[in-house]
């Protein structure tokens, strides 16, 4: 038997818009949380710069659903209170009518399951991990690298649902590490105009991946991705204190300098790239919960000269910005470190980049056969 809990409504709160005109101005959000729990959709279209319409009250949502719009997305994150009859009819007849809807509820049925291509099988009262199932879809790609979602809340009863796949569903993930039919979390339908995600995203505040982002936000910012079908990128903030992995894969990218992206030793983000035909690799030091606080980059190769570590002192005294040394293999070491507590913008860092390119093109001409950077990551 299902528990309905009541919402807490202190001061109604009638349709809000955010944001400034352009992409995402149709955007109609449904934002009920509970006991606390992240409205990671509200903070993902705000901190991507979309307009949207958000309301906190089911009265308003069925009003703008059914009176207003035309929308071009409805997002659904519904975590308080029990939907009304009417309120769910509406969303099953916008999805037939070719809107795009993303959901997550507490009190799934198999009707208010089906126009998402779902199946309702039974609710759970802890919040479980959902495992990635199909690794290569946009919606654990784009714009943020998704490999498992964590929840680290567990703020009201019932916690999510377990599914199976109705006719025209295509199950994504789930809440085992390999498929099964009655273990489904996220299903996607209607040739892709729909998300049904089992669980309660706000709840989902886990860091799997180490790149100082919750994995709700970035998830959530793939939904917004996947379902416009237009491309998404966080705006640029003007003084970044702290990175995160995709701010590095994104300036990386804008610099068209192709990257491999894996694991320091130390289990950070770390990416290897080539610069001036050299194998480089990139580290973040100083996690924080926005991201990381200092950059690396680092390169080596052999040498057979013996005078090696004088050659490398002579080198340190002409050249400002990095620093070479011989390694205990004896090899020879460059490296430079960027800090960024004070503050610095994104062309800091893309000259931090370029500059170390510089450096590796006027490096000693000790040896130009290059060390690979993988014995420095896994």
């Amino acid at each position: 038997m299902k528990t309905v809990r009541a919402a807490l409504f202190v001061v109604p709160l009638f349709l809000v818009l955010f944001g400034m005109g352009g992409l995402g101005q149709s955007i109609l959000v449904l934002n009920e949380q509970c006991g606390g729990s992240a409205g990671y959709f509200s903070a993902a279209l705000k901190g991507l710069e979309l307009a949207f319409a958000e309301t906190e009250e089911e009265s308003d949502f069925f009003l703008a659903l059914t009176e207003g719009g035309p929308w071009d997305l409805v997002i659904v994150d519904e975590y308080a209170s029990q939907l009304d009859g009417d309120t769910l009819d509406a969303i099953a007849d916008y999805i037939a009518a070719g809107g795009r809807v993303y959901m997550n509820y507490w009190d799934w049925y198999e009707d208010t399951s089906a126009p998402f291509g779902a199946l309702w099988l039974e609710d759970y009262d802890e919040p479980l991990p959902i495992y990635v199932w199909d690794p290569e879809h946009p919606l654990f790609t784009t714009p943020n690298v998704v490999t498992l979602l964590e929840p680290k809340a567990d703020t009201c009863i019932v916690d999510g649902a377990f599914f199976s796949v109705a006719e025209g569903g295509v199950a994504l993930a789930g809440y085992t590490p390999d498929r099964a039919a009655d273990q489904a979390a996220i299903i996607v339908a209607k040739d892709g105009r729909t998300v049904l995600f089992g669980g309660i995203l706000g709840l989902f505040s886990g860091d799997a991946n180490g790149d100082g982002r919750p994995d709700g936000l970035e998830f959530a910012e793939n939904v917004l991705a996947y379902l416009l079908s237009v491309p998404i990128v966080r705006p640029r903030p003007p003084l970044w204190t702290a990175v995160t992995a995709a701010d590095i894969d994104r300036i990386l990218s804008e610099m068209e300098i192709e990257f491999a992206e894996t694991l320091s030793e130390e289990g950070h983000p770390a990416w290897v790239l080539e610069l001036a035909g050299t194998p480089v690799a990139l580290f973040v030091h100083g996690p924080m919960a926005d991201g990381y606080t200092s950059l690396q980059l680092y390169a080596t190769w052999p040498t057979s000269d013996q005078d090696a570590i004088f050659l490398v002192n002579a080198w340190n005294l002409n050249h400002r910005g990095s620093r070479a040394y011989v390694t205990q293999d004896g090899a020879i070491a460059l490296d430079a470190e960027l800090y960024l507590e004070g503050g610095v913008n994104w062309r800091a860092v893309a000259a931090f980049i370029a500059r170390f390119e510089q450096t590796l093109i006027a490096k000693p001409t000790l040896s130009r056969r290059q060390l690979s950077c993988a014995d420095h990551v896994r």
